[in-house]
């Protein structure tokens, strides 16, 4: 069981508002020092930096060629090294290794499992 404070300790306590104004204060010392780090590593929000982007003005897209072969949704798409092929998954399962030019499947793989491809970085 807990024996009630002392006078002693009584004293010692702050009042309330002291320690809400010093919490305040240290507060804002805080936010000054890390507006100073910012500055120092030129750190700003991305909405500034957006703000001056320029727009590219009217971009035209083409379609060279329409490669068909998957039953839903692509989801995962990557070009090879060579320009020459992609390899795709979608939703169905399939894994679909392309030739761009001539539009032709190279290999397909139907096992269901993959959801991200990339080719290996060498």
């Amino acid at each position: 069981m807990r024996s009630p404070p002392s006078p002693e300790m009584a004293t010692q306590e702050v009042p309330l508002n002291e320690t809400l104004a010093h919490l305040k204060t240290e507060s804002e010392t805080l936010k000054l020092k890390l507006e100073e780090e910012r500055a120092k590593l030129h750190d700003v929000e991305l909405h500034q930096v957006a703000e001056k982007v320029e727009g590219l003005g009217q971009f035209v897209m083409k379609t060279r060629r329409t490669l068909k072969g998957h039953g839903n949704k692509v989801l995962c798409m990557d070009w090879c090294k060579d320009k020459r092929r992609i390899v795709s998954s979608s939703q169905d399962g399939k894994v679909i290794v392309w030739d761009a030019f001539t539009t032709n499947k190279g290999r397909v793989d139907e096992s269901g499992r993959a959801r991200e491809v990339e080719w290996p970085q060498r």
